[in-house]
């Protein structure tokens, strides 16, 4: 039996069959059960008051949600890392990205978004902030070539990069919620602390469509964004969206852009961002905060395009 199973046991009211039905839930440990809601466990099988002492004694495993004074928030070592993009790392608050933070980056076709998403993966690594990296490409907009130019301009090891990018394409919205409740906790055990998903809305646009389903698909975002709150909270994760954009109705702002997702996202990420490359025959474009704590909403980051990321 692994440690993690006996760890499961050990939790009073976990018998081979409450143990078969966490395992059939996909869940790792004891810190990954801490995260479901009794609903979850419920749905699962598990009879309502036992769901309520297993998950109530793995939550004190865990620790629980402890009070911090002001004082240990400002003396607390928050870890971060450099993107390789000056203008980001000399602007935003933290100087680089920082754990436990939920990052969206949208903007239209041909902004750099999936570069740059590409290009974080590799810095994470090159900075020794994850061990591996998860990346949910919903759209199939993988480039292996351009990680490993990314991993070269950064003088990073090629090979630990190719080893280190654990790569997921979700051909549907089923398989995006099962890949980051199940499968990203295995990968947090192993060393993940930064999980990539290009884009975010796009499956759940192209499966939910008109406004009668608009309803069921912000209620779908929102629970797999909630998801990736649950693992910032417990494992210090960090998550990387990339986003597309919707026009502004033109009665309210012609020809203005605005994240796909609406208030779900909106309230839902730390730190949003507009990209745009106003000349797709030029590779300048830029960046501005929408909602990041810290910036005000008319600084300007400046990028440039390369065929070895956004510098």
């Amino acid at each position: 039996m692994s440690k993690r199973r006996d760890d499961l046991y050990a939790l009073e009211g976990v018998g081979p069959k409450t143990l078969e039905k966490l395992r059939e839930l996909g869940v790792t440990s004891v810190e990954h059960l801490a995260e479901f809601t009794v609903e979850e466990l419920v749905e699962a099988g598990i009879e309502y008051d036992r769901a309520v002492k297993i998950l109530q004694q793995a939550i004190q495993r865990v620790g629980g949600a402890r009070p911090v004074t002001l004082r240990e928030i400002r003396q607390r070592q928050v870890r971060t890392f450099k993107t390789g993009l000056s203008d980001f790392d000399e602007k935003t608050p933290w100087r680089g990205v920082r754990e436990a933070f939920i990052y969206e980056f949208a903007g239209e076709y041909g902004a750099g978004k999936s570069m740059f998403a590409h290009q974080l993966s590799v810095a994470a690594l090159k900075e020794g902030f994850t061990e591996k990296v998860v990346y949910i490409d919903t759209e199939g907009t993988f480039n292996d070539r351009l990680a490993e130019a990314v991993a070269r301009r950064f003088g990073a090891d090629v090979d630990r990069v190719m080893d280190s990018i654990y790569v997921y394409q979700p051909a549907n919205v089923v398989q995006l919620e099962q890949i980051v409740k199940f499968d990203l906790p295995r990968h947090i055990q192993e060393g993940c602390r930064l999980v990539v998903i290009d884009t975010i809305t796009a499956l759940y646009r192209a499966e939910f469509v008109g406004r009668e389903h608009l309803a069921a698909r912000q209620q779908r975002i929102h629970y797999l964004v909630d998801w990736l709150r649950r693992h910032a909270r417990t494992f210090s994760l960090t998550s990387v969206l990339t986003n597309q954009v919707m026009d502004i109705p033109e009665v309210f702002a012609a020809g203005a852009k605005r994240p796909a997702g609406g208030n779900v996202l909106a309230h839902a990420v730390n730190a949003r961002f507009m990209m745009t490359r106003p000349n797709k025959q030029k590779p300048e474009g830029h960046m501005w905060p929408l909602d990041v704590p810290g910036m005000a909403p008319d600084v300007k980051i400046e990028y440039r395009l390369t065929d070895a990321g956004l510098e």
